[in-house]
């Protein structure tokens, strides 16, 4: 049987794995709830009893994880994680060798550092040397390759993007910080805005009896249904969203003039929603000359390019884009 590695993708609401050739095929998969809320205990429980099963059942030859946080790459610890409840100095790289034995390499990554990879390894990205990732989900994450190379930072932790200022009298964060891009362009800004719509009794009849019948996990994808049948406050949540996009879209260009910035993640499920109000933002406060040389493309490999951009790493094993 030949050597796969496996890639994880660890959200804040789903926990996913595949088994990946070396040619970036995924061989097999698995899923579970990652728990996050609850704490990286449980997390953890659930990440290691996947990769239990997946171990038993493949010839596995490295372990890629990509968790969304702020991590130091090179000791495996989680430093912190906004979406992960009780995250301090996690030591999630030494947990899982501790528990898996040492025999497979395990490395780390920030879960859209994974995602930058994966586009740029196989996806919308595989023709260019320097692009932007914003991966809208739970949070809002950020992955830059500048020149071929995962950028990290000094100490592995660039690219977190989400917790840009957008409004500093904007909403609190779960980062503690106020108005970060995240607070306005996620699945939890979006679940803000419908909570506050309930208590102001904004919302329009079609969003109200919706989303009676559905989980807080839901609320998203029914925002979206009731936005794109006419609900007028639904559709002003997605203008809302996309213009805070917009002013990370520019000030990303401004700052780094790169080729491409994707977004991907899985709201961007959701593009036909966002886009346009997005890109009248970035137009509107972006220079005119990087304006209109990057691309703004969505994401080819979709929920996937996390998983692949895990696996890319495990392939090359730990001392990859060091």
């Amino acid at each position: 049987m030949d050597k796969v590695v496996i890639g994880v993708d660890i959200g804040g609401t789903n926990l996913r794995a595949a088994s990946i050739d070396r040619n970036g095929k995924i061989v097999s998969r698995k899923s579970r709830s990652s728990d996050a809320k609850k704490g990286i205990e449980y997390v953890m429980e659930n990440l290691i009893s996947l990769l239990t099963e997946m171990i038993a059942d493949e010839n596995i030859s490295g372990i890629g994880i990509g968790i969304p946080g702020i991590i130091d790459v090179d000791k495996g610890i989680l430093t912190q994680a906004p979406n992960i409840s009780e995250v301090k100095d996690y030591p999630i790289k030494e947990k899982l060798i501790h528990e898996l034995g040492s025999a497979i390499d395990v490395v780390t990554e920030n879960d859209a550092n994974c995602a930058a990879l994966g586009e740029w390894w196989l996806g919308a990205g595989k023709d260019v040397n320097s692009l932007i990732i914003l991966t809208l989900g739970t949070g809002l994450g950020g992955g830059i390759i500048l020149n071929g190379k995962l950028w990290r930072g000094v100490n592995g932790m660039a690219g977190e993007i989400g917790h840009m200022t957008i409004d500093p009298d904007g909403p609190k964060c779960n980062c503690g910080n106020f108005g970060c891009l995240e607070s306005f362009a996620s699945a939890e800004a979006i679940r803000r805005m419908v909570k506050e719509g309930l208590r102001n009794k904004n919302l329009n009849t079609i969003l109200r009896n919706e989303i009676r019948h559905v989980t807080i996990h839901d609320i998203p994808e029914i925002v979206g249904k009731a936005a794109r049948i006419g609900d007028k406050f639904s559709y002003e949540i997605w203008e809302s969203f996309g213009k805070a996009l917009g002013m990370a879209i520019a000030n990303l260009t401004n700052l780094l003039n790169v080729e491409m910035i994707i977004i991907g993640g899985g709201l961007s499920n959701s593009w036909d929603l966002f886009i346009a109000s997005a890109l009248i933002e970035a137009r509107k406060r972006g220079l005119r000359a990087p304006m209109e040389y990057v691309e703004i493309k969505k994401s080819e490999l979709g929920d996937d390019a996390g998983l692949l951009g895990a696996g890319y790493l495990a392939l090359m094993g730990a001392s990859n884009n060091r």
